[in-house]
């Protein structure tokens, strides 16, 4: 087929044929175009009567001769054939003495299913609708009014008797006073809404009901609480304004959750129940007095209805007739359709008498949506005969399915019906009735079979029973379907209705535009379809762009592709047919329409799926405990040739936006689509972890940044794509550029799409790289901002944490500045030992810094490796390092004992590198400080100590001391015995030092210090921190009690010894003398 193809119907048929109603057409065409109905699932008291789960089996079982009573029910999502099988029983139901009603839903009103019913019943019996009430004459506002002030008065507790299961809530709650404010009257339009459904009419001016359930929802308790919001102090009672409060602030979840897009009220009811509990009773309470406030308004007695079913059913009891009653909705009867059950439900043989009931036989099925059924009390549920559940949903609380349509082959032959009664018309379709009543079911017209061109059609677009699919093709039909919206205001375009009113119509009232060569056209882009699925490659996008001639619509083009071909593919290819085709579309397809080919004009045999390598990552999470062994990122080119990763797709937050059934690659083309269109990013979690995995394989070293900084500057936190998070200064934002969404669709594509050819495998390596190059200097230069400069030059925290941890060995004693700075780092870098430097006996400053930096040695310990390491193949060991950036600073440092400088005003985010800056901060940038003070503190111990020992060797003084003391003990018995004893305790600690190095050790520090004294030299860090600080203090702290002991014994000698003058014996006196001589002497030598 190489030229235009026409039109082979007319526009003008469409309408009339694909009707969006089952019962909207003629018997003709409703046989023509009806698909048996099955595949569905069966229960019900009786289910076992029913052989087989199909419309023929349904009709055997119900219609038997011998049956007395059924109450059937037909569960479906609107739109799903409910009404369809329900004529279908209406058409076939054998002719005999029943009397078959079928009630359509027309308008969906309850006054429409009244007038049916009385059109429909013999005329004798129309008469008994006078008695059922007359239909108020007021505006729908009046209406609403009078509806709200009923409702208002069965909220009161003391309406009912017996009173409702919920008085005690109402008497505490108070909400009749709350709804019958007069705000609320005027503002509220819940009931209006209700009265507006139960009127046929849809919620929006100019909608249809579609079987929607007239019960007050969440939305409706939303606008309440608006409209409540001036209660308090309007002259309600506590109750009602406590009420109005709860609400108000429940309102607030319900609106969070609209705004995520669930829009449909039931679901969302069972989502959030439990944490809107005021608002979930006032539900409950308001539609259980529903019927009661509605019924008079409506015109219509419930007690009426029963008692207008009774008679006719007397009657036909009398005559020996069996009522078959098929009611399309039953939601066309809310208000009173708790009435309608209980006649439905009534079993004539239950009120029989010997055999004999004064009700006729009742057969009725009814059709219900699963929003109706999940209300329906456990009494009328309990007495259903039989239930046929069109479809089932996969998990609770989502819309069902259509079972008929679950397979492909069964939308194939629902189409080609239509299609093929379409081309024949309305007249032919008459015909052929007719003959249907004169001869046995003869096949339905099919023009196809005479069609000239039907070989090269059929061949071109397919065909399905000798009915060719065009306009449509297979994969046209399946993309199509794939694309309706399964979640629109809590209703689903996947069911007959929707593909009549979404797909067929659509497209068949398009026949000019056919002719014309301009299909196909906006009438597919309608809201059932849902707009992403119209979304092509970013690849196809651009070389659409740059081969489709100027003056074609490439909107046009685009939904051909989008929905007869592929568009995730930009590649020509030849099919098992020879025919060639471009991103799936056959070119005869293109010459069909009419269309311009732009494929390639020299094409290969498709070739194998090509296995894709793309860049694999691992996403790094932030702890100050960074695994040191970790494997350095590959650089940007060989990222390219890695194993593909699995992203996982988490849990999102309550959103309820609707979405195609698609593949993951497809997902990611629509939703970066719709990021570029409208700056919001659908599963931002996702994306933002794929770019932050992104980011992490680039090489650290390309952007002049360590390892360790690295993926603490960028982690999964900071990194985020514009629009998916609030703006703060601290995230490194990826924008929506061109080239960063080619590059994240093409990391999509090639980890995703393992159908690639070469040519496509190529592109998609260069669109990922240039992404990866161009992020580069965008995190140099937030590397810059994050870090601070200093004179111009990016901060390093290497530097940082090596001289943090240098100057804390040296303060610890485990290094000493003189030593050689490859013996210093491999100390920084190591575990550290036990300190030699006794840091417990230092200055307060001193002490400080260790303190400081005692609970963060090991972190950056760990991070200054990761920031050195150069890894040697796959080995995740420490291995050699690059320490080339510290070997200067550390010099400077050592020389100066200053810190290198830190920018001003500059927050890191990074808590080790801010930690580790306050560190050096509290020491003013230098280890100077630190120094004056223990030096000061040096000086001043071994000054002390040189003044105490009098030029004696430290030992001779201090047991010469110890003699003194044990001298005067013995001779004056009593002498501050206290001292004594502190003396002994102190001494007995310290002696062992006595017969050890350190007496050896603090004298030789007592002589350097004294001579560097001499010299006009003050202590440097390397003797401060090799000083023998401890056992300094101890000598220091026993000598200066020394001291102190042999004062206080002195003046108890001479005080004996002024006592005892002219008592004591010569030797008493020769003794005492002895001592005080010995104590005279180093009291002297004290003072001297």
């Amino acid at each position: 087929m190489n030229f235009p193809m026409k039109a082979c119907w007319r526009a003008e048929e469409v309408a009339g044929i694909v009707a969006n109603e089952a019962l909207e057409h003629h018997e003709a065409i409703f046989l023509a175009t009806h698909s048996a109905i099955k595949g569905f699932d069966i229960r019900g008291s009786h289910q076992g009567e029913i052989r087989s789960a199909d419309e023929s089996a349904v009709l055997q079982a119900l219609s038997d001769a011998s049956r007395k009573h059924a109450f059937c029910v037909v569960q479906g999502e609107p739109g799903s054939g409910k009404s369809h099988l329900i004529r279908w029983l209406a058409l076939k139901w054998p002719e005999g003495r029943d009397v078959t009603l079928l009630i359509q839903r027309a308008d969906g009103s309850l006054e429409g299913a009244l007038e049916q019913l009385k059109t429909r019943l013999p005329a004798e019996f129309k008469p008994l609708f006078d008695r059922l009430g007359r239909r108020q004459r007021a505006t729908d506002e009046g209406r609403a009014k009078n509806f709200l002030s009923n409702l208002a008065n069965a909220l009161d507790p003391k309406y009912y008797d017996p009173p409702l299961e919920d008085v005690d809530w109402c008497a505490a709650n108070l909400p009749g006073e709350l709804i019958d404010n007069l705000t609320v009257k005027n503002e509220w339009t819940g009931p209006a809404r209700i009265l507006r459904l139960l009127d046929g009419k849809g919620e929006a001016e100019g909608s249809e009901r579609n079987s929607q359930s007239a019960v007050f929802n969440l939305f409706d308790i939303s606008t309440l609480a608006d409209a409540a919001r001036s209660v308090r102090n309007s002259g309600v009672r506590p109750g009602a304004e406590r009420l109005a409060a709860k609400i108000r602030e429940e309102a607030d979840t319900i609106d969070a959750f609209r705004q995520e897009d669930w829009d449909d009220p039931e679901e969302l009811l069972r989502e959030i129940g439990p944490r809107v509990p005021y608002s979930v009773k006032l539900l409950e309470a308001l539609n259980r007095r529903r019927n009661d406030a509605v019924q008079h308004l409506l015109g219509v007695s419930a007690e009426g209805l029963k008692d207008l079913f009774r008679e006719v059913r007397t009657v036909l009891a009398q005559r020996g007739q069996r009522l078959v009653l098929l009611l399309e909705d039953i939601t066309s009867w809310e208000g009173i359709d708790n009435s309608l059950i209980d006649v439905l439900v009534t079993n004539a043989d239950t009120r029989s008498i010997d055999g004999q009931s004064d009700l006729c036989p009742l057969i009725s099925v009814v059709g219900i949506t699963p929003a109706y059924y999940a209300d329906l009390p456990a009494n009328y549920r309990g007495r259903i005969t039989h239930e046929l559940n069109l479809g089932l949903a996969k998990r609770e609380g989502e819309l069902q399915d259509v079972a008929a349509l679950r397979e492909e082959e069964a939308r194939l032959e629902f189409v080609a019906r239509y299609l093929s009664a379409t081309r024949a018309g309305a007249d032919v379709l008459g015909q052929w009735r007719q003959s249907t009543r004169e001869q046995s079911s003869p096949d339905a017209p099919n023009p196809c079979l005479n069609c000239p061109i039907k070989t090269g059609c059929h061949a071109t677009f397919g065909a399905f029973d000798d009915v060719g699919l065009y306009p449509f093709t297979r994969k046209a039909l399946g993309n199509l379907f794939d694309a309706l919206n399964e979640r629109d205001n809590g209703l689903t375009w996947k069911t007959p209705r929707g593909i009549l009113q979404a797909i067929v119509s659509p497209v068949l009232e398009q026949a000019d535009a056919i002719e014309a060569g301009d299909f196909p056209t906006q009438r597919l882009d309608n809201r059932a379809l849902l707009p992403d699925s119209r979304n092509l490659s970013g690849i196809l996008e651009q070389m659409i762009d740059a081969r489709l001639p100027e003056g074609r619509d490439h909107a046009q083009i685009s939904r051909l592709i989008s929905y007869w071909g592929d568009r995730n593919r930009s590649t020509t290819v030849r099919l098992e047919d020879g025919t060639i085709a471009f991103a799936g579309v056959a070119k005869p397809i293109y010459e069909a329409f009419g269309l311009s080919w732009i494929g390639d004009v020299e094409t290969e045999v498709k070739a194998p799926p090509v296995i894709t390598p793309v860049v694999e990552f691992t996403a790094v999470e932030p702890t100050e405990t960074v695994v040191v062994e970790e494997n350095d990122g590959p650089r940007r080119n060989a990222a390219l040739n890695q194993t593909p990763v699995s992203i996982s797709r988490p849990a999102a937050p309550p959103s309820k936006r609707p979405s195609l059934t698609k593949s993951e690659l497809q997902k990611s083309r629509d939703q970066l689509r719709h990021w570029k269109e409208t700056g919001e990013l659908l599963s931002p979690m996702e994306w933002n972890k794929l770019v932050h995995g992104l980011v992490q394989s680039i090489d650290a070293r390309s952007v002049s940044l360590d390892r360790d900084t690295f993926k603490r500057l960028f982690t999964d936190s900071q990194v985020k794509l514009e629009g998916t998070a609030p703006i703060r200064r601290g995230y490194f934002w990826v924008s929506k550029d061109e080239w960063v969404l080619s590059g994240l669709e093409a990391y999509q594509a090639l980890k995703l799409d393992k159908g690639l050819d070469n040519s496509e495998v190529e592109v998609h390596r260069r669109a990922l790289a240039a992404l990866l190059r161009r992020l580069e200097p965008q995190i140099e230069q937030y590397a810059d901002q994050r870090l601070g400069l200093v004179d111009g030059k990016r901060l390093e925290p290497s530097v940082t944490y090596a001289q943090i941890l240098l100057a804390r060995a040296w303060l610890r004693g485990t290094a000493s500045p003189d030593m050689p700075l490859p013996e210093q780092l491999k100390i920084i870098l190591s575990d550290e030992d036990d300190a030699e430097s006794d840091p417990a006996t230092r200055s307060l400053q001193w002490r400080e810094f260790l303190n400081k930096t005692n609970q963060q040695h090991r972190l950056l310990r760990v991070a200054l490796r990761d920031m050195l390491s150069i890894p040697q193949g796959e080995s995740r060991s420490f291995g050699l390092a690059d320490v080339s950036i510290l070997a200067a600073p550390l010099e400077l440092f050592r020389v100066t004992l200053r810190f290198a400088p830190l920018p001003e005003e500059v927050d890191s985010g990074i808590t080790l590198l801010e930690t580790a800056k306050g560190i050096v901060l509290s020491v003013k940038g230098s280890l100077q400080n630190i120094l004056r003070y223990e030096r000061e503190r040096l000086v001043s111990q071994v000054e002390g100590l040189m003044e105490i020992r009098r030029g004696s060797a430290l030992r001779d003084h201090i047991e010469r001391v110890d003699k003194a003391i044990d001298a005067v003990s013995t001779s004056v018995p009593g002498a501050s015995p206290d001292l004594v004893r502190q003396w002994k305790t102190m001494f007995g600690r310290v002696k062992p030092l006595l017969d050890s190095d350190a007496v050896y050790a603090v004298q030789t520090f007592l002589l350097e210090v004294s001579d560097l004294k001499e010299e006009g030299k003050v202590i440097s860090l390397k003797l401060a921190a090799g000083a023998p600080s401890r056992d300094l203090a101890q000598f220091k702290d026993l000598a200066s009690l020394g001291e102190t002991v042999v004062a206080e014994l002195l003046e108890h000698v001479r005080d004996k010894l002024k006592a005892r003058a002219g008592a004591s014996s010569l030797a008493d006196i020769h003794n005492m003398g002895t001592a005080l001589v010995t104590l005279g002497s180093d009291q002297k030598g004290a003072m001297s």
